[in-house]
């Protein structure tokens, strides 16, 4: 009967968090040392708290086609970056790439925005980002008739973080 009571203290000390002291002094050979133990003449070290970034919900972005005109043959789909990608450094280019079920007929031209601003309207199906800031962004690519008329659209929605030091 004593030792599962024995055991259940022990276990219960060593289940619970430990706060150890930092201290600092200077040896004999004139060095600033850190320790957690404390000699004569050592001051405690207060450190900061630690720098976190809290979780983020993502929100499911809204995905829909502008238009119905013969959508079997006049779909786009965003390919890079898939919808809900995390891009941990946004100071580094990020590229968006698009694909069409069939090759651009004359005069089609794709339309790149982020968060809801032209940033390209061209025939390439790849561009590239320089920069982005830290925090949800849209990207929507369009296909665009000759005549200037949306025929389809995607979105994909990225989360960006930027490095810390």
């Amino acid at each position: 009967m004593r030792v599962p009571v024995i055991l259940s203290c022990l276990f219960a000390l060593l289940g619970q968090p430990i706060n150890a002291e930092i201290y600092r002094y200077t040896d004999e050979n004139g060095r600033t040392v850190f320790s957690d133990k404390a000699p004569k003449n050592s001051e405690t070290v207060t450190l900061p708290t630690l720098n976190t970034t809290p979780a983020v919900d993502v929100a499911e972005p809204e995905r829909s086609k502008v238009n119905d005109i013969n959508m079997d043959r006049n779909t786009i789909q965003i390919s890079s970056p898939s919808d809900g990608t995390i891009i941990p450094n946004g100071l580094v280019a990020t590229t968006v790439s698009v694909k069409t079920d069939v090759p651009l007929q004359d005069g089609q031209q794709i339309r790149i925005k982020l968060d809801g601003s032209t940033i390209s309207t061209s025939s390439a199906t790849s561009y590239e980002i320089p920069r982005l800031t830290r925090g949800q962004h849209q990207i929507q690519a369009i296909l665009i008739s000759k005549d200037g008329e949306n025929l389809a659209e995607d979105r994909s929605s990225v989360m960006v973080y930027l490095p810390t030091n």
